[in-house]
């Protein structure tokens, strides 16, 4: 792969942008600028720093998505993992971000001394717009703007074939997908790190498709509160994965718009849980004698329904029960009030559940989701 020095307008991105080994060599603050990512040539035993240009937005404005690259040794770009972890596809999800900023410091030793055996590609911030924004969506000026949930579009299509009409959070989720992970040849195992959405409370838990081989290890290896074992979202990154048969999780870092210390730590210590599992670092002190990560599940609860109730009224809603909360069938969790305090309707729960959502934003519309539960219940 050649790094060329080229900053690209809209109008050339579809043409010179898409090609394998197309990059840019231009320079934002010190990092240079790339269009596509060949493990091959990352200076190897070396973080590297890189901006991907993902796209480019109206006024020629570009969007440089930061990417680290771990590199370890020559020869473990084929004989250890390829390892990717994602954050912000949502931009109001801001621990994730932390957790790799954190990862790729720590890993600074380990790598320089020669004893990373693999390569990991990190990207804090996915969703440049959206973090702009400051808010979950892409928003996208034309026709007077609309927002497009970034996590139900990929891998993309392709902004270089004109059969497929993609829009510009389409061809963004592409390059991603295409130019960056390399259509999965630059990964084989990956992590996706979310938070809840803005107005809602929760812990740090997991979402895993178990008929994955390796999904249910990289669930538990995450010691998470709440496993929910799932079939997954179409257009998602970890069921774009998935469907590529590339193990991957998503993982939830509990509330949003904020960096929560106990989960960023908890993140980061999944991730290095993971690396020695993967054989990629020295075994971590969570080992067995032989080496084998034994996971501490003593305080997950894994579940296969998610039950989101939504009130049936607009007005002010109050949870009587907290996050990681046991409830029974029938037992109260939310009432609505109107704005002179009457009791409008009393959420139930449908049946012996724990509570993984509560939202905080009290102030709700009809079919507004007020509480998500999880259970192992059929009729849920």
């Amino acid at each position: 792969m050649h790094f060329k020095a080229r900053i690209v307008t809209a109008s050339l991105l579809a043409t010179t942008v898409l090609g394998k080994t197309n990059l840019t060599g231009d320079v934002v603050d010190g990092i240079p600028v790339i269009t596509a990512l060949d493990l091959s040539d990352v200076p190897v035993n070396a973080i590297t720093r890189y901006y991907f240009l993902a796209g480019v937005a109206q006024g020629t404005i570009n969007y440089h998505v930061p990417v680290f690259v771990a590199r370890g040794t020559n020869s473990s770009l084929h004989t250890g993992r390829r390892l990717s972890i994602s954050s912000t596809v949502h931009g109001d999800e801001y621990n994730g971000v932390r957790v790799v900023q954190k990862v790729f410091g720590l890993l600074e030793k380990t790598v320089k001394g020669g004893e990373f055996n693999g390569t990991v590609i990190g990207i804090p911030t996915v969703n440049m717009n959206g973090i702009m924004h400051n808010q979950r969506n892409f928003f996208s000026s034309s026709e007077n703007g609309f927002f497009t949930n970034m996590n139900r579009i990929f891998p993309g299509k392709d902004p270089d074939d004109p059969a497929e009409q993609a829009d510009n959070p389409e061809g963004y989720a592409y390059r991603i997908w295409k130019n960056l992970w390399g259509n999965t040849t630059n990964v084989d195992v990956a992590v996706d790190l979310h938070e809840l959405t803005t107005g809602s409370d929760g812990p740090m838990w997991v979402y895993s498709d178990y008929r994955l081989p390796y999904n249910s290890r990289l669930a538990t290896l995450a010691q998470p509160d709440i496993i929910k074992i799932d079939p997954g979202e179409p257009g998602s990154i970890e069921t774009t994965w998935v469907e590529n048969s590339i193990p991957c999780i998503t993982l939830e870092l509990g509330p949003p718009v904020s960096w929560g210390h106990e989960y960023i730590q908890r993140g980061q210590d999944f991730i290095f849980r993971l690396l020695a599992d993967l054989h990629m670092t020295p075994p971590s002190s969570s080992s067995s004698s032989d080496g084998e990560i034994i996971p501490d599940l003593s305080k997950t609860y894994i579940g296969t329904n998610r039950v989101d109730i939504p009130t049936t009224k607009a007005g002010w809603a109050q949870a009587l029960v907290n996050v990681l909360d046991d409830v029974a069938k029938d037992q109260d969790l939310v009432c609505v009030y109107n704005s002179w305090g009457d009791l409008l309707e009393t959420v139930r729960a449908p049946d012996d559940s724990r509570v993984l959502q509560v939202k905080t934003n009290p102030a709700v519309e009809q079919g507004s989701i007020v509480i998500v539960l999880v259970n192992n219940s059929t009729s849920g």
